[in-house]
């Protein structure tokens, strides 16, 4: 009970401040939150950014760290536009056919002389010295429109040994073409044929030959191939990755490669990057002891031949090397860049038939050859010594499609002085070699390009 002198309030007292916030305060509170909203995004959109330009950073240095640096604008071969480029080629595969137990067969092509003359089938052919040609030899001639071989007939023409060539005249087996055509000459005119068969009077024919038929009408400026001789021996992959990679920096972007060349990991890394390098290569067989025994100077006739034909309407320089051979070229970065500098001789470059090059056989520093370090397994890295004279010994840069010029023509012919352009044999040599010899440096320059090439790194990942 309330005592009874206290006055009794008519409202009781509130337990809090009922006082409201001003509209000031409420305003800054929404401004508040309205820049914290700003700040986040920002700070999201910044976040986003800088995490897309480190996974940029990080694939560009992956991609580095994998493939090397790319090469300079003035190294770079590009490719003509409108080219179809396949890393195998698909041109028609040649190995001897024996015909007699005198004579066998490698290759045929499809020689109508660009619509001048009597079209006929050039037949690339090994014959013994001591022996003459069967004077009933014959062939039969398939053609797309005819169920059955055509009946023809076939001559000897000789294959005459290029000037400045391998020699082939202290061999026991001579280098021969057989001409040969269908007796219809109305199907050699109107018909291209596909294969051929050689056969003596009624004796069974041979196996057939596929017949590599022209592809003129083609352009071949700034084309280069490198045919690479059948080996004696084993090749390792190495030997066949960098010959490949180097001969590929100086521009050569086709390769055909005779007998076995190619080891398994040498060819599944070709058919997994040459597309990517535009590096062509094609596998050729070449079994030369079948039937009888070829010299190394015949050999390397049948081979030349075969490529210069196989390459005319396409290519513009072949060059027949062994796997041990390498072309240096001390001042310019490529093959055609080196051709351009001999134009501003007396003769144009494209002019010229045979550009004879100067061989030099060179020995590996013995102690330098047996480092372990990936460099030392480069030839091109190693020091070498000189070995015997520099003289030309056959190796050219030929022009199929100055054919005449190639094989019956001097006058088109023109010597490549060292300084411009050689070619390097490496060579095993006892120690005792190196002593009163020329000490060679090493190609450091391309070098470092073999080893930032695709072929060589990959190499080194699955060796």
């Amino acid at each position: 009970m309330q005592e009874l002198g206290e006055k009794v309030s008519p409202h009781p007292l509130p337990l809090y401040d009922s006082k409201k916030p001003s509209a000031s305060a409420g305003r800054m509170r929404k401004y508040q939150q309205l820049a914290l909203t700003v700040i986040a995004a920002v700070s999201l959109v910044a976040f986003l950014f800088y995490k897309h330009e480190y996974e940029r950073l990080r694939y560009t240095l992956e991609y580095l760290d994998t493939f090397g640096e790319p090469p300079e604008p003035s190294d770079v071969d590009h490719i003509n536009c409108g080219s179809n480029v396949h890393n195998l080629l698909t041109t028609p595969p040649a190995d001897w056919v024996q015909v007699t137990s005198d004579l066998q067969v490698y290759s045929a092509f499809w020689d109508d002389q660009i619509g001048i003359g009597e079209p006929r089938i050039r037949v690339l052919a090994a014959a013994r010295v001591n022996s003459e040609p069967p004077q009933d030899l014959g062939c039969l001639v398939w053609f797309e429109s005819e169920s059955e071989a055509v009946a023809g007939s076939c001559k000897v023409e000789a294959a005459p040994d290029r000037s400045h060539g391998h020699s082939t005249k202290e061999a026991d087996v001579k280098v021969i073409f057989l001409l040969c055509a269908a007796d219809d000459p109305r199907l050699m005119l109107s018909q291209t044929p596909h294969q051929v068969q050689l056969k003596v009077g009624t004796e069974e024919p041979s196996q057939p030959v596929f017949i590599h038929q022209s592809e003129g009408l083609k352009t071949v400026a700034d084309r280069s191939t490198v045919c690479v001789l059948p080996p004696t021996i084993p090749v390792a992959s190495i030997r066949v990755v960098e010959f490949i990679a180097y001969h590929h920096i100086l521009g050569v972007h086709r390769f055909v490669l005779y007998g076995t060349v190619l080891t398994p990991l040498a060819r599944a890394l070709l058919d997994q990057y040459g597309d990517q390098l535009a590096i062509q290569y094609e596998e050729k067989l070449f079994s030369s002891g079948r039937h009888f025994h070829l010299s190394e100077s015949v050999i390397h006739r049948v081979v030349e031949l075969d490529c210069v034909y196989r390459h005319r309407d396409v290519q513009e320089n072949v060059l027949v090397l062994g796997v041990d051979q390498y072309l240096i070229l001390p001042d310019r970065p490529t093959l055609q860049a080196t051709l351009i500098t001999l134009g501003a001789s007396r003769r144009p470059y494209k002019d010229v038939a045979q550009f004879h090059l100067t061989s030099q056989q060179v020995c590996i520093d013995q102690q330098h050859h047996h480092s372990h370090s990936q460099e030392a397994a480069l030839l091109l890295a190693h020091p070498v010594h000189t070995t015997g004279p520099s003289e030309e010994a056959g190796v050219a840069i030929l022009r199929p499609h100055l054919m005449n010029s190639v094989f019956t023509g001097p006058s088109n012919n023109q010597h490549v002085s060292v300084s411009t352009a050689s070619v390097r044999q490496f060579v095993s040599c006892p120690s005792e070699l190196h002593q009163d010899t020329q000490h060679l440096p090493s190609n450091k320059k391309f070098v470092e390009k073999v080893h930032k090439s695709l072929l060589y790194r990959k190499w080194i990942i699955n060796n």
